[in-house]
């Protein structure tokens, strides 16, 4: 059983997604994000040993394209057959949210997604959503055969399972109908701008994350209950609960989202698995911890993984983690045990709308996967990079602070007191020898203070004995 959660507060709209008890997504109207914005743009290189140009969107970086993305349907239909050049006007459409160092981004494959379905004007893609039950993939697959123009496409969405195909081609219909607008406006157009954007966050949450399973819909803003709904009506209505107050205080969300940003998370049987993330990939590490539980060695470690499995696949999904991800599982000596283990996965996965890659074990041991993920991830919002440490998780040790600042009581002179200046985290290493020591050093008196802010730094004065100056 699914819970949706939606929460008006004074910074906006905020998010998130039960499933069976256990919170597995969050989202916020201020994590914004480009993915879906349809742009008229400027090429402005060409990089051909890269395969790829770098095209102006409006933005403050150049977006990324693909050069084999250029496909001749693309040339005709959207240029006119005219060459794809330097200076060009191009229709692309944001694939990947930019980083800090990269703009986004960006392809000519344009996909217009509403509730249902997502329509492809100019590319030939047919699918129906690997999560719709078999019965029911017969019963839509008829919208597939009835799908007859060339070099066009459709994907039947999940939330499509178990709604009536009128409504379904109803929707169809109005998505042609945009994108002949994108198109006309694209024509039009003599300057870089955006031309579509996908809907706003409370329309996105209720097309995205409103479907069959959900049978509880928790809010504070009595406004959206109708929205609620009308959009639930093609699954026979949903229970909306208007609660008084906060529903992330009254739910507990707050407390649970410290989860989110912690590296360790426990496991039910006691053991816990580390999530580190770098800018190359995600390393997720699986620990036995306290757990004990297991009539043998093997059992206890297959038992161990198994729930480690179910639980990497839930923070995928809380923490939207995209990329390269490797899993230091237990070692486990039996390929069957391995195998149980991918199996689990691979079906925790299939409950996530990103779409996840399982490639398997390497001849290390290690559990090889990659998410597709498009917006940023959710610690980018609820975080931001030490000013300490500047994001490393590092500081200079207590030992290596004690040895520069006796570097610096050596080189003094003509001193009559020095001030040294710590932080609380050195204070268990200032013995009242090592103070002793310093006197000799410095040939003066030494008074030491833990007030110093910065735990990978510190601060000396000094006030010298001859016209009572100081440095």
């Amino acid at each position: 059983m699914k819970e949706l959660v939606i929460e008006k507060s004074a910074s906006g709209y905020m998010g998130a997604l039960f499933e069976d008890g256990k919170l597995v997504e969050i989202f916020h109207e201020e994590l914004e994000s480009l993915s879906g914005n349809i742009y008229v743009g400027k090429v402005e290189r060409v990089l051909k040993a890269l395969g790829g140009a770098f095209v102006n969107i409006g933005i403050s970086k150049n977006a990324f394209l693909k050069l084999k993305d250029v496909t001749p349907s693309y040339i005709e239909k959207v240029l006119s057959g005219k060459d794809f050049d330097v200076g060009r006007k191009v229709l692309v459409q944001v694939k990947k949210d930019g980083t800090k160092r990269k703009g986004p981004q960006v392809t000519t494959k344009i996909s217009i997604a509403g509730r249902f379905l997502v329509y492809f004007p100019l590319t030939r893609a047919r699918g129906i959503s690997r999560r719709i039950s078999n019965k029911d993939r017969e019963r839509l697959s008829v919208i597939l055969k009835n799908f007859k123009e060339k070099n066009q496409g459709i994907v039947i969405r999940t939330a499509a399972e178990g709604v009536d195909i009128s409504v379904i081609e109803e929707e169809l219909q109005e998505l042609k109908e945009q994108w002949e607008k994108i198109l006309k406006a694209f024509k039009r157009a003599r300057k870089v701008k955006l031309l579509h954007s996908p809907p706003g966050f409370l329309d996105y949450v209720l097309r995205e994350k409103l479907d069959k399973d959900v049978k509880i819909v928790y809010t504070n803003e009595r406004e959206i209950v109708n929205k609620v709904r009308n959009a639930s009506k093609v699954y026979g209505g949903v229970d909306v609960k208007v609660l008084e107050g906060s529903p992330f205080d009254i739910l507990d969300i707050h407390r649970r989202l410290r989860e989110v940003v912690s590296r360790r998370v426990a496991l039910e049987g006691g053991g816990e698995i580390v999530i580190d993330v770098t800018e190359a990939m995600t390393v997720v590490d699986v620990n036995t911890a306290a757990s004990i539980k297991g009539s043998s060695q093997r059992e206890l470690i297959l038992k161990t993984n198994i729930q480690a499995a179910k639980e990497i696949a839930r923070q995928l999904r809380l923490r939207n983690i995209g990329g390269i991800i490797v899993v230091d599982f237990i070692t486990m000596d039996y390929d069957e045990d391995r195998q149980k283990v991918i199996e689990v996965l691979r079906k925790e996965l299939r409950k996530d709308r990103a779409k996840t890659e399982v490639y398997g074990f390497t001849k290390l041991g290690l559990l090889e996967m990659a998410r597709k993920r498009t917006s940023r991830s959710i610690t980018s919002f609820l975080t931001t990079t030490c000013p300490v440490c500047h994001g490393s998780g590092f500081v200079l040790s207590q030992r290596v602070i004690i040895s520069k600042i006796e570097q610096e009581l050596s080189k003094i002179e003509d001193v009559m007191e020095v001030k040294v200046r710590l932080h609380q985290n050195v204070s268990g290493y200032v013995t009242k020898k090592l103070i002793k020591r310093w006197k000799n050093l410095a040939k003066a008196d030494v008074e030491v203070s833990f007030d110093w802010c910065d735990p990978g730094s510190y601060d000396v004065t000094y006030i010298k004995s001859k016209g009572g100056g100081s440095g």
